[in-house]
């Protein structure tokens, strides 16, 4: 078979017979072929490990990957994971990935939001332009020097953290003590780190209401609280840690889709080494044996790296007999991974008009925030929690507005981020009521984007149970469990497990969610410590 990753989108198949996998040496095994799996797996056969990464789905990326959901074949969709922002600068240049197909354009303005009286918000890459239209659309100086306050905090806590000579994200996490003495024992920046609403944080600099609706959804992407709620600062934060091509904390398209990031860290990890596999799904974990395969082949290794989220991870020690330590186990069957998302993928004839969109500007070319404000958001949070949906923001993603490789001619392509609905409805279930939560998402855009129902063509709804067996994600949570700060840092979890020969990769491990890849990079390192490359 090629070993061009990205013609296959992902699809890689079997590299040799399971029989004959089974009958070679490993060093280690990744389970989970995701985007984090796929760097441990770099890694370590940079090192000289000889290492198997076997992933149960047909592709390769987790929820980072690339697939043909529509009729016309042409379209290419990242089904979960839109933009990049955090996949970290050592990674991509360790790893090598721009020679292996990895290009990112940033995404101008970054942010727009629409409002009900007609103005709008955009956040551009040039402060100046940010300035420059927000004076146009009728925003006191005041307010416009406090969104710049606002975001200098979250870059000051950035620079502190990340600190060149010692970055808390390139490491095994820090503790509380050590995190804030890194920042000084300043009450504001530790507050906004592990205690801080993004709603409370935002009245201390702006007072118009419009700016804080258009900027506090951004403390609670993936999580299910509301923008009053304790620790939402802190998502803002984990959010704003990146630096992608040095524009500091910009998000971005990849050419090609997301899922090619994933594609070049496994195209990275084939061409130094590593066997990777897809279609073959473990169906329990031995530390210190190996793993048994759901075709219940055994396959042997002193050392399993373990992709899959924490409760998987724990139902596969489950079948393999493991002993745990009681609070090891505790910490996995209580760890939080009741997700509020829904992702919509949308195949259409052409970009929606947005009314409120001043002459010159192309709000396609932006991540568009759709909300009702920071008080609606926290009523349909509360509403989730009664099991009943309510859209609280949706953010919309335009990638043909960049790049036309990833629809055919004619056509255009829109990613929906919505919150919040919840796993387990309070009345019917997904599959009765899919069609009318999403109704209830394009009714939130037609506000304001009143063509966009006459805009699609084609659409795909994934809500958290629909997550959650397509991709494998526990609760259909994309962080593999929510990142406020009661999980977070040193409250993660850590690649090292207590347990002899197992290691964790993936998003639930510290520095947190998103596409990343320094999790995997510090499973790898922590393996190369306890195990120095082979001969």
């Amino acid at each position: 078979m090629s070993h061009d990753v990205f013609a296959q989108l992902g699809r890689v198949g079997l590299p040799a017979p399971v029989a004959e996998l089974a009958a070679r040496e490993w060093d280690a095994i990744v389970v989970g072929g995701g985007h984090n799996g796929l760097t441990a797996a770099a890694y370590l056969a940079r090192a000289g490990h000889r290492v198997l990464v076997l992933e149960q789905r047909e592709r390769l990326g987790g929820a980072a990957t690339l697939e043909r959901p529509f009729a016309d074949q042409r379209f290419v969709v990242s089904p979960c994971a839109y933009l990049v922002g955090l996949l970290d600068p050592v990674v991509i240049s360790e790893l090598e990935l721009e020679r292996h197909g990895y290009h990112v354009t940033p995404a101008d303005p970054n942010l727009w939001c629409p409002f009900d009286d007609g103005s709008s918000y955009a956040g551009f890459l040039d402060p100046a332009r940010t300035t420059e239209y927000l004076r146009g659309q009728g925003f006191a100086d005041a307010e416009i020097a406090g969104v710049s306050e606002v975001g200098d905090v979250f870059d000051r806590i950035r620079d502190l953290l990340r600190a060149p000579d010692d970055d808390l994200w390139q490491r095994p996490s820090a503790n509380r003590e050590e995190i804030e003495e890194r920042l000084g024992g300043d009450p504001e920046l530790i507050s906004v780190v592990f205690e801080e609403s993004i709603a409370t944080m935002l009245d201390r600099y702006v007072t118009d209401q419009r700016l804080k609706d258009a900027l506090a959804c951004q403390g609670t992407i993936g999580t299910f609280a509301g923008p009053r709620d304790p620790g939402t600062a802190a998502i803002r934060l984990m959010h704003h840690q990146g630096n992608l091509g040095g524009l500091g904390s910009v998000w971005g398209y990849v050419r090609g889709g997301l899922g090619r990031a994933s594609f070049a860290i496994a195209q990275s990890a084939l061409d130094s080494g590593a066997v990777l596999a897809t279609g073959v799904g473990v169906s329990a974990i031995v530390p210190g044996e190996g793993v048994e395969l759901e075709s219940g082949e055994r396959i042997a290794t002193p050392v399993v790296i373990c992709n899959a989220d924490p409760k998987r991870m724990l139902a596969m020690l489950e079948a393999g007999r493991a002993e745990l330590p009681g609070d090891y186990r505790e910490r996995l069957e209580g760890w939080d991974v009741c997700s509020p998302v829904m992702k919509l993928n949308v195949a259409l004839n052409r970009f929606p008009h947005f009314p409120a969109a001043p002459e010159g500007l192309s709000p396609e070319r932006a991540q568009v925030t759709i909300t009702g404000g920071v008080d609606a958001a926290q009523a349909a949070v509360e509403s989730a929690r009664r099991g009943e949906p309510a859209i609280g923001f949706c953010e919309l993603y335009f990638q043909s507005a960049y790049d036309r490789s990833v629809v055919p001619d004619g056509s255009e392509v829109m990613s929906v981020f919505c919150q919040y609905v919840p796993y387990a409805l309070a009345e019917g279930d997904w599959n009765s009521r899919r069609d009318e939560i999403a109704a209830m998402a394009i009714d939130a855009i037609e506000a304001r984007a009143p063509d966009i129902r006459d805009c699609i063509t084609e659409i795909q709804v994934m809500g958290p149970p629909d997550i959650e067996e397509r991709i494998g994600l526990s609760g259909g949570h994309i962080f593999q469990g929510q990142a406020l700060p009661a999980q977070m840092w040193d409250r993660r979890l850590e690649a090292r497990t207590p347990i002899e020969g197992l290691y964790l990769c993936g998003a639930a491990t510290h520095p947190g969610g998103s596409v990343i890849a320094l999790n995997g990079r510090i499973a790898a390192n922590e393996v190369l410590t306890a195990a120095p490359a082979a001969a």
